[in-house]
């Protein structure tokens, strides 16, 4: 197989990509489609296939956050794509979950655990920032071990909250990158808005992260330091604030492609739908 088409159905949008074999760190042609806005995300699926993936001698894989969203996917699949491997759920990600509840653990956070393996030195831990609708920071040591981590609202969501939850705060388009860092104080309403929600995440998320970091000194005491790797269209922002930070795009397809391509070997991980 030289390449693979990886669709990730999450709470708010749908990621399709196409991960090469010969490129497992880059995905190309990714769309990135907000599934409230969208008639047919099948129909979408076809066109995107048709101009981006048809050429390339594909296999499908599909995983979702969203389960009743995917299943609808699964249910209006497109008859010129080819049937897709189906992650259904954590146990079968070779990921172990050292959590209290293990099969509560969201299907994305085991996949950017997954993910992570590939961008990692063998004895590495992980700290994997991955900010979306929620924002996850999690910690990941040698195995490898899903060890938990810290989930708070995303740049997206606390901009919805504040204008839906007041009289009069606007709601703001936080999408646009931030090359620099909003100045405080805000000398208007925007302005102290943008620098609330944009500090706000990123002191959480680097105090997060130096816990996690503190932590795997006694949680994994022969592991090699962590590594910071940010995903999500949030962490794009984050990434470039953050001290050596390696943003890694679309990290959940890219776990989902190369289960795909662990499959080509063995399918005791990834079931066909």
């Amino acid at each position: 197989m030289n390449a693979v088409a990886a669709i990730d159905i999450g709470n708010t949008r749908a990621k399709i990509g196409l991960i090469s074999a010969h490129a497992l760190g880059a995905a190309g042609a990714v769309t990135d489609t907000v599934l409230d806005a969208t008639d047919s995300l099948a129909d979408q699926l076809a066109v995107w296939w048709n101009d981006v993936a048809a050429d390339h001698a594909c296999s499908c894989v599909i995983a979702g956050s969203d389960p009743d969203r995917r299943d609808q996917l699964l249910d209006h699949w497109p008859a010129t794509v080819p049937a897709p491997l189906v992650v259904r759920d954590g146990s079968q990600i070779p990921v172990t979950a050292d959590v209290e509840f293990q099969a509560k653990v969201g299907i994305d956070r085991l996949l950017n655990a997954w993910a992570a393996q590939f961008l990692l030195s063998p004895n590495q831990s992980a700290i994997i920032v991955d900010s979306g609708t929620a924002t996850t920071v999690d910690l990941v040591t040698p195995g490898p071990v899903f060890r938990g981590g810290s989930i708070l609202p995303g740049l997206r969501l606390s901009a919805r909250a504040l204008h839906d939850y007041t009289a009069r705060l606007p709601l703001l388009d936080v999408d646009e990158s931030l090359l620099q860092l909003p100045s405080v104080p805000g000398r208007n309403t925007e302005a102290a808005i943008m620098a609330g929600l944009f500090l706000g995440q990123l002191g959480a998320v680097r105090e997060i992260a130096q816990r996690l970091a503190q932590a795997v000194l006694s949680i994994a005491p022969k592991a090699d330091p962590p590594r910071l790797i940010v995903s999500g269209g949030g962490g794009r922002q984050l990434a470039g604030h953050l001290p050596n930070a390696f943003y890694a795009d679309s990290l959940a397809l890219h776990g989902l492609a190369w289960l795909a391509y662990r499959s080509g070997a063995s399918d005791r991980h990834v079931t066909s739908s």
